[in-house]
């Protein structure tokens, strides 16, 4: 529907770049799909089975995330890369090193740690009026560097195009997305 509000208008679509303010990163009950809470936006992934188990870790604590290239094309659809690292240390028992091994992650020759690098894509959905509540919300600013492309006609109406977060909170302070519960990842690593 999106992609059919740009085709209707005869625009051309161009590119521009920002930096998103990342507030929590949010996963699913069911551990299907994993949530990036911004400022301006939200960004709904289907997990994989690395990204769910290192989301839902004991130990995800250790794991330091890198972002690049990440692209929203005028249909809402993101894309980007991702890095997770592992200091594996002198502490690291040997039977986390076997569990990372077995879920992709491979040890890096220039330092001692253990790394997963992989792709990821989804949608992006307008933030709106959609407020955090702050206890959830990371300890320290991060950010992450955007792609973005926006019709030539109207650069600063491309938020009229894009459909409204899902995300919600319940009378309870639940949140929910699609009516599903949600449940805050990594918020004191960042």
């Amino acid at each position: 529907m999106t992609s059919k509000l740009y085709k209707s208008t005869g625009s051309v679509i161009e590119k521009r770049t920002f930096d998103e303010e990342i507030s929590a990163f949010l996963i699913t009950k069911d551990g299907k799909q994993f949530i990036v809470v911004g400022k301006k936006y939200h960004y709904i992934f289907p997990t994989t089975e690395t990204l769910k188990f290192i989301l839902t870790w004991s130990e995800k604590k250790r794991v330091k995330a890198t972002f690049n290239e990440f692209t929203t094309s005028s249909s809402q659809y993101v894309s980007g890369k991702y890095t997770l690292t592992v200091d594996t240390g002198n502490n690291l028992a040997p039977e986390i090193n076997d569990l990372l091994a077995s879920k992709g992650f491979t040890r890096q020759n220039s330092d001692n740690s253990l790394s997963y690098s992989g792709i990821i894509t989804g949608t992006r959905y307008l933030a709106d009026k959609f407020d955090l509540p702050a206890p959830l919300q990371f300890n320290q600013k991060y950010t992450i560097a955007m792609s973005e492309e926006y019709s030539s006609i109207s650069p600063t109406g491309i938020t009229e195009r894009i459909l409204l977060t899902p995300l919600t909170i319940a009378a309870d302070g639940v949140i929910l997305i699609f009516g599903m519960p949600v449940a805050l990842v990594f918020h004191d690593y960042f």
